[in-house]
């Protein structure tokens, strides 16, 4: 509707359009047909809802919820045991503050090891969540887990058995970039967002589409205000600058408006794609578990540009999302980069 409403009004004035002929005409046409297929390509598509497969059996509800519970049961005795060594390394190191005579050191708790035992915080960090990697869907992406440690995610251990994060709505698991849409009523991979616009999520079967759709429509809306301040004319008197301009003036401010919000989202949408991202990851990041202890300044799924862009635009969708270890990424951001380093930051 709103298209049909610009095109009739861009008609109502002296502009390129009504100056330019036939084929000024033909050529805006068919970018109003080419950003009308893009739409329909998008809109009510399948943004990649968990399949029937993936959903967990009736019989296994229970079996599912216990290993849940076992794994957060797992997950706070780190957290507890962590906090435990850290407090009695503090109390140890003001023990040696007050030692004078520092003839006791042998009596001291290993501060290296914060007091506990070596091996089995290795263990507690090789850990990790395997079971959640190993599962059907993957590894929770549920916001409950606000107790996973960085520990939790750096590897896998194949000897436990495979656990997961199922969804309580629709019951169908819920691996990593996966979250449940409560306007579709489904869970959706690599969730993006849901667009009222098309009447569909953005997920990981119609992003590059909808990224397509929105370059369409820039396009096209920058095209409209072009042709808009083609109709802005001088004339003899005061009186009719104002009431002949005042049709494409208006036109010009709202098309700009236009500008400002689908060209934005535009650009938005075209930076996660570069960086591997989606809107509820940047808008949600300390929110979602497996991204909890993410440095800043990384992304957790990046791949770098070129094969960013190549599997958003032309790879089918994988079968699981995978993450790399926390160790990894703490040591990819201290790696200095031209956007930050240790004279500037850009950004």
């Amino acid at each position: 509707m709103f298209h049909v409403l610009f095109i009739v009004l861009l008609f109502q004035f002296d502009n390129d359009m009504t100056d330019g002929g036939a084929g000024y005409k033909t050529g805006f046409a068919f970018a109003c047909l080419l950003n009308l297929y893009a739409f329909l390509c998008v809109a009510n598509s399948n943004p990649g809802y968990v399949s029937e497969q993936e959903r967990c059996p009736e019989d296994q509800e229970d079996i599912y919820r216990e290993q849940d519970r076992i794994r957060r049961e797992r997950i706070a005795e780190r957290v507890k045991s962590k906090r435990e060594r850290e407090r009695h390394a503090t109390e140890a190191e003001v023990v040696a503050d007050d030692d004078d005579d520092g003839g006791d050191d042998a009596e001291l708790p290993d501060l290296e090891s914060g007091g506990g035992d070596r091996t089995s915080e290795r263990r507690g960090e090789d850990e990790g969540t395997g079971g959640l990697l190993g599962a059907p869907g993957g590894a929770s992406n549920s916001s409950d887990l606000a107790t996973a440690t960085s520990s939790s995610f750096v590897g896998a251990d194949n000897s436990e058995p495979p656990v997961g994060q199922y969804c309580k709505h629709c019951k169908a698991w819920q691996g990593l970039r996966t979250k449940h849409c409560h306007d579709c009523g489904r869970c959706v991979r690599k969730f993006d967002h849901h667009c009222f616009w098309v009447g569909t999520c953005v997920g990981e079967k119609n992003h590059a589409r909808f990224v397509t759709y929105l370059f369409t429509e820039t396009a096209g809306i920058l095209w409209a205000f072009h042709i808009s301040v083609t109709g802005v004319r001088m004339y003899d008197t005061w009186d009719e600058i104002f009431q002949k301009n005042a049709g494409p003036v208006i036109m010009c401010f709202v098309l700009f408006l236009f500008i400002l919000f689908v060209g934005g989202l535009f650009g938005f949408h075209v930076f996660c794609m570069a960086t591997n991202q989606t809107t509820w990851e940047v808008a949600s990041k300390r929110k979602i578990s497996y991204l909890k202890g993410v440095p800043d300044n990384v992304y957790a799924f990046d791949r770098g540009f070129a094969r960013n862009v190549r599997e958003f635009c032309c790879a089918p969708p994988p079968a699981r999302y995978e993450m790399r270890s926390l160790r990894e990424l703490r040591q990819f951001s201290a790696k200095e980069t031209i956007w930050e380093n240790r004279y500037w930051v850009c950004c």
